[in-house]
């Protein structure tokens, strides 16, 4: 009997302890084997900024109100930024960029500027903590008070005195063409959110068989944007007014690997003339990704809803991981996929 409990003391130990345990000392081909324990995958998605693997959809993104007049240049952090909207302002001649970033919080980010109605209603849909230096706030184009009617999760205004400690002066450069914003420092303010799914993206992305290596948008005579596919770096280098678009703080050309063609209604209001933007109902894109061209729709049914892209088959637009900048077109816009 003594003999037996023996066994059956060592049997319990060597379970615990082993995969492989014999039932018979004096029988070793007598065993009972434990399975090890599985390890368990952690399954990744794509970040809905920018297609890079994660683990979840909670981020810590900004997005901020950047200033492209001809005195703005070059432009500091902009070519780290995840997604770019690039819309017309104040008499068609400039444009503004709300740039949002996530996956690089640069300590110097700008110039800034003020808010304008589009950029305002292209936050809505995303709903990110907002970062501008004031507000238009006349007439139709009052954007000031459209900003102070929603519920951001946190706002950094440097002329409101909202947060604005993460602003600051370049005495380098004149005023207003001057300030900047410290993302780094103020990380510590943006919250952890959950965002929705604004794009879809994939390794093996939407594509055609017409070239799409060359691309230009003529904004205006201060405003002539072009795009080149570079072959090497699979991605396409930015230029304005033929000189390629520097990023101060890196000191390199920005290179974009998404771009989209958003043409919608646009139209000026007040003595100023503010550019408004229809954001709502269906309209024609074109896409430009590994160096093809593709022609599709988009379409947005209210403010808060996320736009969506579709290609020619209607079938939902696919990215390839990497940035993306979206040009909104007005029809003064002249677009040519010709380098000439």
């Amino acid at each position: 009997m003594k003999k037996v409990s023996i066994v059956l003391l060592v049997l319990l130990i060597l379970m615990g302890c082993g995969t492989k345990v014999p039932v018979d000392p004096e029988d070793p081909d007598d065993e009972v084997v434990v399975p090890p324990e599985k390890p368990v995958v952690e399954e990744l998605v794509y970040s809905v900024f920018n297609g890079s693997k994660v683990k979840n959809h909670q981020y810590q993104a900004i997005a901020v109100m950047i200033e492209n007049s001809p005195a703005a240049r070059p432009h500091v952090g902009v070519g780290l930024a995840d997604i770019v909207y690039e819309v017309a302002v104040d008499n068609w001649q400039v444009s503004r960029y709300l740039a949002i970033f996530q996956s690089a919080f640069p300590d110097k980010i700008g110039p800034i500027c003020s808010a304008r109605i589009p950029f305002v209603k292209i936050e809505m849909e995303w709903m990110l903590p907002f970062v501008h230096y004031g507000a238009a706030a006349t007439g139709l184009g009052n954007a000031k008070a459209l900003i102070q009617k929603v519920d951001w999760p946190i706002r950094f205004d440097g002329v409101s005195g909202t947060n604005d400690d993460y602003f600051f002066r370049d005495s380098k450069r004149s005023a207003p063409h001057n300030a900047f914003f410290n993302a780094q420092d103020a990380k510590e303010k943006v919250p952890v959110l959950t965002y929705s799914e604004h794009f879809k993206f994939n390794d093996k992305p939407s594509t055609s068989e017409i070239s799409g290596e060359f691309l230009r948008l003529n904004y205006s005579s201060v405003n002539n944007v072009s795009y080149k596919f570079d072959v090497d770096k699979m991605k396409y280098l930015r230029f304005i007014n033929d000189d390629p678009m520097m990023d101060a703080y890196t000191n390199t050309q920005v290179a974009v690997t998404n771009i989209i063609l958003q043409y919608a209604p646009h139209r000026a209001v007040e003595s100023v003339n503010y550019v408004l933007v229809d954001f709502l109902g269906t309209g024609k894109a074109e896409f430009f990704i590994n160096g093809k061209y593709i022609l599709g729709t988009w379409k947005k049914d209210s403010d808060t809803e996320i736009t969506k892209f579709y290609d020619e088959t209607g079938s939902e637009l696919v990215l390839m991981p990497g940035n993306t900048w979206i040009q909104l077109i007005h029809s003064k816009v002249q677009v040519s996929t010709i380098d000439s």
